[in-house]
């Protein structure tokens, strides 16, 4: 028993470590930065709502984003891209969010984002939407900002 307490006390240590590190790293960042990094919760979010609804048989029925994958692959490189520096960074960060914008404004508009009809879109629908663009407007801006833009 005395063991087990033990190796939960080292983990609880371990994680508080970390978490003070990690926060020591964040007030070294940038505003601009300190905004990419915090606009991955709404991205979070937004993997899990739903973008459309339709009501059939007396309920509600939710459709998931089917591009979910990659909004987290997204939140994944803004968090990482950091570590790159200069004119690449900016330019994956803008490059992939606007892809990524273009397929998710592209699948309703083709009427692919669901068959039934009639159907609603919801409220995650445009926080995917919102999402991308932040990462974008910030990324240029952390770039503009940066001592060495090129």
């Amino acid at each position: 028993m005395r063991n087990r307490k033990n190796i939960f006390s080292r983990l609880v240590d371990l994680l508080i470590q970390l978490l003070e590190r990690g926060y020591e790293r964040f007030q070294g960042i940038s505003l601009w930065e300190k905004i990419i990094f915090l606009n991955s919760v709404p991205g979070l979010i937004a993997i899990v709502l739903p973008v459309a609804r339709y009501y059939i048989f007396g309920a509600y029925y939710y459709i998931n984003n089917p591009l979910a994958v990659y909004m987290l692959g997204i939140i994944v490189v803004m968090l990482v891209s950091p570590f790159i520096s200069g004119l690449k960074r900016v330019l994956i960060r803008v490059l992939l969010n606007v892809y990524y914008l273009f397929w998710v404004i592209y699948l309703p508009l083709a009427g692919e984002l669901t068959k039934a009809e009639p159907h609603e879109i919801s409220f995650g629908y445009y926080l995917n939407i919102f999402v991308p663009s932040v990462y974008i407007l910030f990324s240029v801006f952390s770039h503009y900002a940066s001592s060495d833009p090129l």
